[in-house]
């Protein structure tokens, strides 16, 4: 069996994917690994090796920050986690409930009887959903000639109706958006300042990380360049290539909590390795317990069973979700409910990001990872074998120091 090393060697050399930078840590700092893999660019002649502490669009692995920003703010009596966020957020608080006439196919929209709180947005259980994974929302936006992603702002692009009651389903959508909107409001700060201030300066990784990577001299020829799959080759089974296109996200002029930041590898890992740690650099200790803790009612959670029990349903989610596994959603990431045999263990949060990101923080096992890779879109079959790969070797490798 080929080494990890080797299967990334080759993988990058084949073009089956165009880099990779890995990093994982035990707790107490006895197992670490970091390695980059691959080329930081595609367009350019020669290739350009990529370095471990290049800049990536981490896109949703933001949402772990935005996370730990919200809880910070409720540790310091700013809001309370079931707290009704319509003051703070009064456009999202006039959101409506989106249904179809059966007769008709016309949208109907319904007054919500339920408040969103902030536990809600934290666990994408209020109702909001990113048009591209939501065929209601698809439909809505169809009939009302509503364009995706033309919008700047937070609460004209984010605006879509709910899908159901809060607290009452689950789907993963603009949630952490809306929430770092919040914590700019209630700490009358941009989210960027805020970040700086209260995570990024704290862990020592504010120099490489920023939602402005573009407007950084230092930064930009670190930035790694963003690949599609070669998209006349069907099921996905092309080599990648340069990703020339707009932004995937659109153009937006405010920071944005779900998917805005980027950073290194490296200094992503100093907050997983914050939190696994329980050093309380970031947060205190009975509020990390509380983000690793089931979160959601019991309808929100058998929403989220459904669709992780179905391998169909997962796959664009960027990370193996075994279809025997029982799942839950912390504060900050979906949770696993069960050990699974090759080594993940029962409490573990992880979460990714789209262009094939991932991150995982294990607990019982004290080990943190992240993997980190620019390939459009989520769910590529082929970035998902090697994230797989990548994970599997962690726990192994950890398992024998």
């Amino acid at each position: 069996m080929a080494s990890l090393e080797q299967a990334f060697e080759e993988a990058c050399s084949a073009g089956r994917i165009p880099h990779a930078v890995l990093a994982a840590s035990s707790k107490d700092g006895k197992f670490t690994y970091t390695k980059a893999f691959g080329f930081q660019r595609l367009d350019q002649d020669p290739k350009p090796p990529i370095k471990e502490d290049d800049i990536m669009a981490v896109a949703s692995l933001t949402k772990l920050m935005t996370s730990i920003a919200a809880l910070q703010c409720v540790e310091r009596g700013l809001i309370k986690l079931d707290d009704d966020v319509a003051e703070i957020l009064p456009e999202l608080a006039d959101l409506e409930i989106l249904e179809f006439d059966p007769q008709t196919k016309e949208p109907i929209l319904k007054k919500r009887q339920n408040a969103i709180t902030l536990r809600h947005l934290l666990t994408h259980s209020a109702g909001l959903a990113y048009e591209s994974m939501s065929p209601l929302l698809q439909q809505y936006n169809k009939i009302m000639g509503r364009p995706a992603n033309t919008n700047t702002t937070i609460t004209t692009r984010f605006n879509c109706p709910l899908l159901f009651e809060p607290g009452t389903g689950w789907s993963y959508g603009t949630s952490l958006d809306w929430v770092g909107l919040l914590v700019m409001r209630i700490t009358k700060s941009s989210l960027e300042d805020y970040m700086r201030q209260n995570i990024w300066r704290p862990l020592g990784i504010e120099a490489d990380t920023t939602f402005w990577p573009l407007e950084n001299a230092s930064l930009k020829d670190r930035i790694v360049g963003m690949t599609i799959r070669d998209p006349s080759i069907p099921d996905r089974k092309g080599k990648v290539l340069p990703y020339n296109g707009p932004p995937v996200m659109g153009v937006v002029t405010e920071e944005c909590g779900g998917h805005g930041v980027s950073i290194s590898i490296p200094s992503f890992m100093k907050v997983l390795k914050s939190l696994l740690a329980d050093d309380e650099k970031l947060l205190r200790k009975e509020t990390v317990k509380l983000m690793f803790e089931p979160q959601l009612s019991a309808q929100s959670q058998a929403a989220l069973q459904k669709i992780f029990a179905s391998r169909k349903d997962s796959q664009s989610f960027n990370a193996d979700f075994p279809e025997t596994c029982r799942y839950d959603w912390g504060l900050a990431g979906i949770l696993i409910l069960d050990d699974v045999p090759w080594g993940r263990r029962k409490g573990t949060m992880l979460w990714g990001g789209l262009p094939n990101l991932f991150w995982f923080i294990d607990r019982e096992a004290n080990l943190c990872g992240a993997y980190g890779g620019q390939v459009l879109m989520n769910g590529d079959p082929q970035a998902m074998e090697m994230i797989s790969l990548f994970e599997r070797t962690m726990y192994d490798r950890a398992s024998k120091m």
